[in-house]
């Protein structure tokens, strides 16, 4: 492999800081798109929301099972007891057309009757009757009747603290409205009315209380605190600020994704010793991703790149460079995080020289490229040792292109592990002087701001963008 040093120009100013809208503006702002993030959850993504947040659901179905058996402990007990009205025509005759008739004004009439049972002055005479230590007002509050569609029933239905009392009062409208009746309905000139009320199931004593109900209250409860709790969970989700998915990532970034990789930790992370391995054949899959969303343009270098640390993106780089070593491709990958390099502990090589000393003139690829595995043609250029001052002064504009060309010109495919293009400035330099760009965004940790605004400027570089990887955690 032989390589030279040359340059090419490159910009390498940093992003502008993101600026919230202040106030109510930003609130407003805020609110809608966690609006508009919520709408756009699938059922999959309420099942991830609960599970995510099944805490906060646990404590509050809790809460809610409590509320509702402590609301049934300071509910006094309420007794229900019912008595039966039957209507019927009191006019003697033997024509079964006066009878349908009658029948006919009876069901009319039931409905009228529905309304006026629970009158004043049945509750008063009831009162004065059982001496009751109530109003009428506060009595007529206590008794509802209904009536059956097309019946000539109504039951007048009365609640109390006392059960024996609630049969009393029952019982005692049951005997007041006959007569009651009888003065509304009893036409000028006739000694009877025309409507009979018999009694055809007088109150008894009700042998429990109507309310509260516990076991009632506690499933209410618990149902209410699980909906709130659920609501919670959704809410909560839907205003996180990470990428929930790889399908929102790409949404977010508006950019194919290429692949879906599992997050491994350090060298666990790499594919080199199970190549029949499902992660294996993730890294063939989107090599070959990689080249098809390529075609027709130069791919002797690729920049992997994402918008803040912790994203992935130096195993995502090792791994691809593994898979286009496997091809049979003499694959070259570079270390470009000067402040925080990752390859080297990934790899588990020295770092003593790399990138810093080529680029300083020190050294040539060739001299600290290490061959990290025999039955693979891949050479990993750590970064080597850098000292303190700017990171952004070792990447002079024209180096670092010149040694990718001399890589091109010997036909060796370059793959750079790229600092977070929002917090280094020497990751523009990578990124002008590759070929093609992937962005890698960690599902659950990647901001949605962050990412949007990488890709931003990336694009406003005019950067190849090949694709999106969504890296997942176990």
């Amino acid at each position: 492999m032989r390589l030279s040093d040359g340059l090419r120009p490159a910009g390498a100013s940093t992003p502008p800081a993101e600026i919230s809208p202040p106030g109510i503006r930003g609130v407003v702002g805020r609110s809608r798109s966690a609006l508009g993030q919520w709408t756009r959850l699938t059922p999959r993504h309420h099942l991830h929301a609960v599970r995510r947040y099944r805490w906060a659901v646990l404590v509050l179905t809790l809460l809610g099972g409590l509320g509702g058996g402590l609301a049934s402990l300071v509910q006094t007990p309420v007794y229900k007891a019912d008595v039966q009205l039957f209507f019927s025509p009191n006019f003697p005759t033997r024509d079964i057309r006066q009878l349908d008739t009658g029948g006919n004004y009876i069901l009319q009439r039931v409905r009228s009757y529905a309304e006026i049972a629970n009158s004043p002055e049945i509750a008063a005479t009831v009162i004065g009757r059982l001496g009751l230590p109530y109003s009428p007002e506060e009595l007529m509050a206590q008794v509802s009747v209904t009536g059956k569609a097309s019946t000539a029933v109504l039951t007048v239905e009365v609640g109390d603290e006392d059960p024996e009392r609630a049969r009393d009062i029952a019982n005692a409208i049951a005997d007041e409205f006959p007569d009651f009746i009888g003065r509304l309905e009893k036409p000028t000139g006739i000694d009877s009315p025309p409507v009979k009320v018999s009694v055809v199931r007088p109150a008894i004593t009700p042998p429990s209380p109507d309310s509260p109900r516990p076991l009632t209250n506690l499933g209410l409860g618990l149902a209410g605190g699980l909906l709130v709790g659920t609501a919670t969970a959704l809410t909560a989700y839907a205003r996180e600020r990470a990428v929930r998915d790889e399908s929102h990532a790409a949404e977010v970034a508006e950019l194919p994704v290429v692949g879906v990789v599992e997050a491994e930790p350090a060298a666990a992370g790499l594919t080199a010793h199970d190549e029949g391995s499902d992660r294996a054949e993730v890294f063939r899959q989107l090599r070959t991703d990689l080249r098809l969303q390529a075609v027709g343009d130069r791919l002797t270098s690729i920049t992997i790149i994402g918008a803040a640390a912790g994203d992935g993106r130096a195993a995502t780089a090792g791994n691809l460079a593994i898979a286009f070593a496997r091809a049979g491709e003499t694959v070259v990958l570079v270390d470009g995080n000067l402040r925080n390099p990752e390859v080297h502990e990934l790899f588990v090589t020295a770092n003593d020289v790399g990138l810093v000393n080529v680029l300083r003139g020190e050294a040539s690829v060739n001299d600290v490229a290490v061959h990290w595995h025999p039955d693979l043609p891949l050479f990993v250029l750590p970064t080597g040792r850098v000292e303190p001052g700017p990171a952004e002064m070792l990447f002079q504009p024209d180096r670092l292109a010149a040694v990718l060309e001399s890589c091109r010109l010997d036909e060796v495919l370059v793959i750079v592990s790229a600092p977070p293009l929002l917090s280094d400035a020497e990751a523009k330099v990578l990124v002008t002087a590759t070929d093609a760009t992937v962005v890698v965004a960690r599902v659950g940790s990647t901001h949605v701001e962050q990412l949007a605004t990488t890709v931003g400027v990336l694009r406003r570089m005019r950067a190849n963008l090949l694709g999106l990887i969504a890296v997942r955690s176990r």
